[in-house]
């Protein structure tokens, strides 16, 4: 294989691999807000407490 197409099959599994880590990223996104509305609900119910 020449480094022309050495490139392209890098280039191609980069940009799969890419596409893999902004699903994760993306969905690692959503577990956080989910987290920082629970810590929300959480202290106000501390707050409530006291």
């Amino acid at each position: 294989m020449d480094n022309y197409e050495q490139l392209k099959a890098d280039n191609k599994r980069l940009k799969k691999q890419n596409e893999w880590l902004r699903q994760d990223n993306s969905d690692l996104n959503k577990e956080i807000e989910v987290a920082y509305e629970r810590i929300h609900q959480l202290t106000i119910k501390i707050e409530e407490m006291f």
